[in-house]
């Protein structure tokens, strides 16, 4: 029976992973894998390594699972608390959400508080013309003293998350779900699909290994490590990418629209001949895609795999994201599962490939 990629979404995305802080969320995604993977393995930076498949080139698939928050940084003598960011926070979407001050290692073990600043009816003209930095904010849990906010179980160093669930934008059964951090556990959840098409016929000459990374918000470091010690031949990275919304110019985002499929990345970051057998196979299951040129850095996993130990052959498809790094990002639940689709047409065609990474092209 084929997954339903919005419950998947949303059981991944009710526990918190922020970077460093994976622990809860990591638990589902090795349920998750160990439903139709031959093994699953968890590295020692955090890294879920699941594989399906014995042959002898293998092939990586990458997505981290890890998302931005914040963290308690000191707690002062009026009971409020002092925070620093995890990742990158634009601080114009901070000011007034709900957060989880996560106490405890269970779905339930968390306080509730809210990010404030100084009203703007309280501040001076020239204070509300500019945005308050994450320094001049506060987290107020209700409490009016040190000693209340440690018999709430908070202490410095315990991770927060944004107070936003994943549910449907707009109507019920939308095609549109909005959530907190599509960034990156979406990617997770298009390797669910892929993973159930393929453990019905596993591949044949390939040794799949599909990775939920950790610790992308902080500089690719789960990435890195896996391929290290993977060592591909070929890996394809999963992520998000900015699709257009209002006030944004469409060439800074590639044209990229909500709803219209997954997006291939072009440029130096990723090889060729595998963005074309991308594209090949899309065009042959008449899966409607995007491309985005991306002349240096793609920001994503693939840029830390592609150079790692001698290199290998890299590929991005990205997931087409509205409003990112903030509480209510939104995403296209049919972008997902044709991510998921082109992935296991993508690993079916690499079964059967020639690609190589050196080829000797004179000899004397």
């Amino acid at each position: 029976m084929p997954i339903n990629i919005y419950s998947v979404l949303k059981h991944l995305m009710n526990v918190p992973a922020v970077t460093g802080f994976e622990e809860q969320r990591r638990k589902r995604v090795i349920e998750l894998f160990s439903m139709y993977c031959d093994t699953v393995s968890v590295d020692v930076i955090g890294n879920v390594i699941g594989t399906i498949g014995s042959g002898e080139k293998s092939v990586m698939l990458a997505g981290h699972y890890d998302q931005i928050g914040f963290m308690v940084k000191h707690v002062d003598e009026k009971g409020y608390l002092h925070f620093d960011q995890i990742g990158g926070w634009d601080p114009r979407v901070a000011y007034g959400i709900r957060v989880k001050v996560w106490v405890g290692d269970e779905p339930e073990d968390y306080i509730i508080g809210t990010i404030c600043t100084k009203a703007a009816h309280l501040a001076e003209a020239s204070e509300r013309e500019k945005i308050p930095t994450l320094r001049e904010m506060k987290i107020d849990v209700g409490a009016s003293n040190p000693s209340e906010v440690g018999a709430l179980g908070i202490k410095v160093g315990c991770p927060i998350t944004t107070y936003s669930e994943v549910t449907y934008l707009g109507k019920k059964n939308s095609d549109l779900v909005i959530g907190p951090a599509f960034d990156d556990v979406c990617a997770v959840a298009s390797f669910i699909q892929t993973l159930e098409q393929l453990s019905r016929d596993p591949p044949k000459n390939l040794k799949l290994h599909v990775v939920a990374t950790v610790q992308e918000e902080v500089g690719l470091r789960g990435a890195s490590i896996s391929a290290y010690n993977i060592n591909p031949w070929c890996a394809i990275a999963v992520d998000v990418t900015h699709a257009l919304y209002p006030g944004v110019d469409p060439g800074r985002v590639s044209g990229v629209v909500l709803g219209k499929g997954p997006v291939i990345g072009i440029g130096a970051n990723f090889s060729r001949p595998l963005w074309e057998i991308m594209e090949s196979e899309a065009k042959k299951a008449d899966i409607q895609i995007q491309r985005e040129g991306l002349p240096g850095s793609s920001g994503t996993d693939a840029w830390a795999i592609q150079i790692t130990r001698g290199g290998t052959i890299t590929g991005l498809i990205s997931v087409p994201n509205r409003y990112m790094h903030s509480p209510n990002e939104v995403i296209s639940l049919n972008d997902l599962i044709n991510v998921g689709k082109l992935l296991s047409l993508t690993i079916r065609a690499l079964d059967n490939s020639d690609l190589t990474h050196t080829k000797q092209v004179f000899a004397k």
